[in-house]
């Protein structure tokens, strides 16, 4: 089975709101098995462009599962919190 993949690109623009939505969104990314392998940090543009301050990918263990987690009951406020507080993408995407 393949896994499943968030990859949400942020430009935060309330941090005092956004503050409220990384120990939100753990509770349910942990919940559905979600794995950070990436959660903002040091980051090099080395070629095109980067316009966000933050990256955060989370590995889960299927596709399915990973938009289970988007779509949860858990999720919803620490979704509704980044849509007020930040510019975002977020894709779910199958990997390996």
């Amino acid at each position: 089975m393949k896994k499943g993949y968030i990859i949400v690109r942020l430009a935060v623009t309330d941090s005092d709101l956004f503050q409220e939505y990384p120990p939100l969104s753990s509770i349910a990314m942990e919940k559905y098995g979600g794995k950070y392998l990436i959660r903002g940090g040091k980051f090099d543009v080395l070629e095109g462009e980067w316009p966000v301050d933050r990256t955060t990918v989370v590995e889960f263990e299927s596709y399915e599962k990973a938009k289970q987690c988007y779509q949860s009951p858990e999720y919803f406020k620490a979704r509704e919190i980044r849509r007020k507080s930040a510019k975002s993408d977020f894709i779910l995407i199958e990997g390996f």
